[in-house]
């Protein structure tokens, strides 16, 4: 049976999600019905390949092989890093995954309420490669429609905002970052 870790993932706007893998038992091949063990979804694999270093379809990816697959994945956070892909049910997942655990929470507001939308499309476009930051639509009354965003760390929190402001040129307000606390 087949079982293989997913290292890596990025979002392709044609394909959906590619997933970089390294195969540890069996082998996957186009038309497989593959699983991934944390969400327990099933795909069927479009396309199989390997990175040399482009990347080039190959009929095959076997154990102790490294390369891709393409399985019309719409969401990166249907993928994550540490994940074990099998083609059975009953296969049991690699040792060591724990899904990414949000530390640090800030609310991100955009600065005129009319560019809600805006701002709600450019976070969706950057949690397309980026599936651990947890956000959940919240409202204030003093800043109005926003988000509660849960990230990996400040330094992720930062980079989330700057990305936010100079790629999708977002005026925002943060608040201040709060550490969830249990007594």
């Amino acid at each position: 049976p087949l079982r293989a870790l997913v290292f890596d993932t990025w979002y392709d706007t044609y394909r959906g999600v590619v997933l970089l893998l390294r195969i540890k038992e069996g082998s996957v091949k186009a038309g497989d019905r593959i699983m991934l063990k944390s969400t327990q979804r099933w795909y069927e694999v479009q396309e199989v390949g390997a990175m040399h270093p482009e990347p080039e379809p190959v009929r095959r990816l076997s154990a102790g092989q490294v390369g891709f697959i393409m399985c019309n994945m719409k969401l990166a956070a249907e993928a994550r890093v540490g994940d074990t892909v099998v083609d059975d049910a009953a296969t049991g997942a690699l040792e060591g995954f724990k899904a990414p655990v949000p530390m640090v929470y800030a609310g991100i507001y955009p600065i005129d309420s009319s560019e809600f939308d805006q701002l709600n499309k450019s976070i969706d476009k950057l949690t397309l490669n980026d599936a651990s930051v947890a956000i959940v639509k919240e409202s204030s009354n003093a800043l109005g429609l926003g988000f509660r965003c849960g990230f990996l760390g400040l330094l992720h929190m930062d980079v989330f905002r700057q990305r936010l402001e100079q790629e999708y040129q977002a005026d925002i307000i943060i608040t201040n970052p709060t550490v969830p606390f249990k007594a």
